[in-house]
């Protein structure tokens, strides 16, 4: 049996979550079948409510929201989809959660809980020593409130 069977990729969309990607779908090779690709949007600073289900709403966000804001959503909609497309070509079963949060990285953990993922996977952006101690990684507290294993690839991995 896998070890790896299902696995939750949270992504930012940037240059280092596409090299987390790939470490997705090497996991391939060690038994993962379905990956939970995870995008999470700053609830307090777009002013959605917590816990929002984007994809689930995207037709009434589309009506309510200001046209700039909306085609933003429709982007990260679409960049999503890309992910997804990506990852069944490569013979793999997707999920897609983007969520509305002020806590990233308890929004990671709980759909990591809910869906029983075996792994979580990210990237980490390596800020500043103040700034990580001032404000925190996602990734550091993923890690920390996370009840499996968490592979973190950072810059140049």
């Amino acid at each position: 049996m896998p070890v790896f069977k299902k696995v939750l990729y949270a992504t930012d969309f940037s240059p280092l979550a596409e090299v987390a990607l790939g470490y997705v779908k090497k996991l391939k090779n060690a038994g993962v079948e379905e990956v939970v690709v995870v995008h999470i949007v700053d609830a307090k600073l777009t002013g959605l409510p917590e816990g929002l289900d984007l994809i689930e709403k995207k037709t009434e966000l589309m009506f309510e929201l200001p046209e700039n804001e909306a085609r933003q959503i429709r982007e990260l909609i679409d960049m999503a989809e890309d992910v997804r497309k990506e990852l069944v070509k490569e013979g793999l079963k997707v999920k897609l959660f983007l969520k509305a949060a002020t806590d990233f990285a308890d929004k990671i953990v709980d759909i990591a809980e809910n869906e029983k993922v075996k792994i979580v996977v990210l990237g980490a952006h390596g800020k500043s020593f103040l700034t990580e101690l001032i404000v925190g990684s996602v990734s550091h507290k993923v890690i920390e409130k996370s009840k499996v294993p968490v592979l973190v690839v950072k810059k140049g991995e």
